[in-house]
């Protein structure tokens, strides 16, 4: 599994956001007013796309206006989160390998990996950018061409809804910010007990090639947080395996119900290029962090089960037992680190036995795991319990050196 998920963004991700105004402005050029405009309209969409959500024009990408605020604003963002993400997912595809980007909008994916993965670039593969804002595809196919020009990947575009069938099988299939966008409505055909992540499924299932993958990815908020862990309980009842970012295949202990904190991986903006921070302030929407919340899900390799784990919860499976003393676990950070009693330091993680603080009894400046590493710690033999969260204090130190680093990236398991 991947030790390190958010590394220190790329060069090649930083230089290629700051080549993106001038693609912008060579490709799309803003006459004087509607430069001037372009604040208040990324404020606007920003509201539909948070706060206003049921005011969001359904094709809001086919039109010119709020097309541009998303490609001078919203697209920048996004590739910078997935940028930090894919630099340090462990994603290998070979070469031929197919990847369909469902509700692609303007390729942000595409250019998000091929930003952010330069090792990547002199592999043959193919991309396939789904989306039904033919406006969006026609614009991320033109930033692609400037972009990403003299690669060896294959790029085409179909002006189709997320939902589309008789697509290739995928062996990546990626969803970035549509899960609400496709989930099964209620009601219908459906039985009345029936979970409506299963159709969701089968036809991810019946999307992907041989040894394919899923990946979503949504907003680092509690909704979203909460859908994510709505599909990977009902993922793990139904076979499949989730492959990141979780270092376990037992129940979520971030589910964001109530008082209980949600999985997401937030980190700090300093590597995002001045221009977008000056675009931001000037819109009302400083940004000193970003986040996002993701799976990795590979799908069965046998029979689906026909019926739940009696364990199943709506959050997944029930949790593994604690640990033995002095076993060694993995864990891996959600937060960052804050201050605990008596000069101590301690950072959040998951684990296969429920949500642990690692406490860092002799913290160095700058040092220690950052959220989204992956740490192997030694279970204490009688571990107190946290008055805020309930979690397991656990010692952070290397089990073998005894002080804290993460792992070697390693192949996914």
């Amino acid at each position: 599994m991947q030790d390190r998920l958010l590394p220190p963004a790329p060069a090649s991700l930083t230089q290629g956001l700051d080549a993106l105004p001038r693609a912008l402005a060579d490709l799309r050029p803003l006459r004087a007013k509607h430069r001037a405009q372009l604040p208040a309209q990324v404020a606007q969409l920003s509201e539909w796309l948070t706060s206003a959500r049921d005011d969001l024009p359904r094709d809001y990408l086919s039109r010119p206006a709020l097309l541009s605020a998303y490609l001078h604003y919203f697209l920048p963002w996004n590739l910078y989160r997935q940028g930090r993400l894919l630099a340090g997912l462990d994603l290998r595809p070979a070469a031929g390998a197919q990847v369909v980007d469902l509700g692609a909008g303007p390729f942000t994916f595409a250019l998000a990996l091929w930003l952010a993965r330069p090792d990547l670039r002199g592999v043959p593969l193919r991309y396939l950018a789904v989306d039904r804002a033919g406006a969006a595809l026609e614009a991320g196919r033109q930033l692609w061409d400037r972009l990403a020009a003299g690669g060896a990947w294959e790029a085409t575009a179909l002006a189709r809804p997320a939902g589309a069938r008789d697509l290739p099988a995928a062996d990546l299939l990626v969803l970035a910010n549509v899960l609400n966008e496709i989930r099964a409505p209620a009601g219908g055909d459906r039985e009345p007990d029936a979970d409506p992540h299963d159709p969701l499924l089968e036809r991810w299932l019946a999307a992907l090639a041989p040894g394919g993958q899923v990946l979503v990815i949504e907003p680092g908020t509690r909704p979203a947080a909460r859908a994510l862990v709505a599909l990977r309980a009902r993922a793990l009842a139904s076979g499949w395996r989730v492959a990141a970012p979780c270092p376990h295949q037992s129940r979520c202990p971030q589910p964001g119900h109530a008082h209980h904190p949600w999985c997401h991986f937030a980190f700090a903006t300093t590597a995002a290029p001045a221009w977008l921070d000056e675009l931001g302030r000037r819109a009302g929407l400083g940004k000193e962090r970003a986040s996002l919340s993701f799976l990795l899900l590979a799908p069965p390799t046998g029979p689906a089960p026909t019926d739940a784990p009696s364990a199943m919860t709506r959050t997944g499976a029930a949790p593994a037992p604690d640990p033995a003393a002095g076993d060694a676990i993995a864990v891996r950070v959600v937060s960052g680190d804050f201050a605990l009693a008596a000069g101590a330091r301690g950072r959040y993680g998951c684990a296969a036995s429920g949500l642990v603080l690692l406490e860092e009894a002799r913290p160095g400046p700058g040092r220690g795991p950052a959220p989204g590493d992956l740490v192997r710690v030694a279970w204490p033999a009688r571990p107190r319990r946290d008055g805020k969260s309930g979690a397991a204090v656990v010692p952070l130190g290397d089990v073998s050196t005894g002080r804290a680093r993460p792992g070697r990236r390693r192949d996914c398991p």
